[in-house]
């Protein structure tokens, strides 16, 4: 899930960073812990990186800078593209080979089909990149149209993308299709709240405004988080991975909580300068890293704790040889 290609580099906000790492250490977490949160209360780390996406997309949206559409269309596609078909080929050159592969089979054209059209088949993490092009295109296309009103619509998008939810609309028509189908087509109605939190937010200015009662809104957005945490504040609905308001307002907390941080020390910094890299690269390729140290290690195949840490070592370092031997080519995006 990677961000940090619509913020200006030049001027990198590392407490943003660090939320990015930890987000994306806590993806690893939900698909390679055996133990980890599976409920709602264990799911803002998807609803906060999509609000994190658009909030830094709204620059562009206000600008429709061309150029700078385009390549956010390239950095998100390619991962999108190519690592699903390098998994296609290399699963059936193993499987023919050795008699076993990643998933055990022989991938058919059909399966490449629709992962690449949907985003979640064999490779189904890419549910999130799926959605992420398709709002996007979307979000592009209204700002466009409506100029200085695209905020307004989003926002009826938002009422609308609810109602679906709320009266169980998506579940009763894409529940009868198969997951490879349902699961991508029904989440966009889920994510697109979170996406149009995040545009608010930027449009606003309200990150801003709050930085000026800086302890007032730490406090409560710290507590809204413990209330959801702790108590049934929200009644939860039915929904395929993310239904309800409840998380967008858990993310919207958490993204808030820190935005209003700053790091001073120059130590630090180049601390996270280091380890807050190529988190992008680390969620397209994780669950590869699974597949394969699961043959390994125990601990991996077990799902402990110390195989997380593993598996997001392994994929930092597959990412790290990837961008380099990549150089200046778009290739560099596979890890970024």
């Amino acid at each position: 899930m990677n961000i940090r290609n619509t913020i200006n580099k030049k001027k990198i906000n590392y407490n943003i960073e660090l939320l990015r790492l930890l987000l994306s250490f806590w993806v690893v977490i939900q698909h390679c812990y055996r133990k980890s949160n599976k409920n709602l209360k264990g799911l803002f780390h998807v609803p906060t990186f999509m609000i994190m996406s658009f909030f830094y997309y709204n620059n562009i949206l206000k600008t429709r800078d061309i150029i700078k559409i385009e390549q956010r269309l390239q950095r998100i596609s390619i991962p999108y593209i190519l690592w699903p078909t390098f998994l296609f080929i290399s699963n059936n050159i193993l499987f023919l080979l050795f008699g076993f592969s990643q998933y055990n089979k022989k991938l058919i054209l059909n399966d490449l089909v629709l992962q690449l059209i949907f985003g979640f088949n064999y490779h189904y993490i890419f549910y999130f990149q799926f959605i992420l092009i398709l709002l996007t295109i979307l979000f592009t296309i209204i700002s466009i149209i409506f100029k200085g009103s695209y905020i307004f619509n989003f926002q009826l998008l938002l009422i609308l993308a609810y109602i679906i939810q709320y009266s169980y609309w998506s579940l009763y028509f894409l529940k009868p299709y198969p997951d490879s189908i349902n699961i991508s087509l029904g989440t966009i109605f889920e994510l697109l709240p979170f996406a149009v939190a995040g545009v608010t937010l930027h449009y606003f200015g309200l990150i801003t405004t709050l930085k000026k009662i800086k302890g007032l809104a730490l406090f409560f957005s710290g507590t809204i988080i413990y209330l959801i945490l702790k108590f049934n504040i929200f009644t939860r609905i039915q929904g395929f991975l993310f239904p309800g308001i409840m998380l967008n307002i858990g993310g919207i907390c958490i993204f808030t909580i820190f935005s209003l941080f700053s790091f001073q020390n120059e130590n630090l910094v180049e601390i996270l300068k280091i380890i807050t890299k190529y988190t992008g690269g680390i969620y397209y390729i994780h669950m590869i890293c699974y597949s394969f140290l699961k043959q390994i290690f125990f601990f991996v195949e077990a799902k402990m704790f110390i195989g997380v840490i593993i598996i997001y070592i392994i994929s930092y370092i597959i990412c790290y040889f990837g961008n380099k031997l990549s150089y200046q080519t778009k290739f560099k995006f596979l890890f970024n």
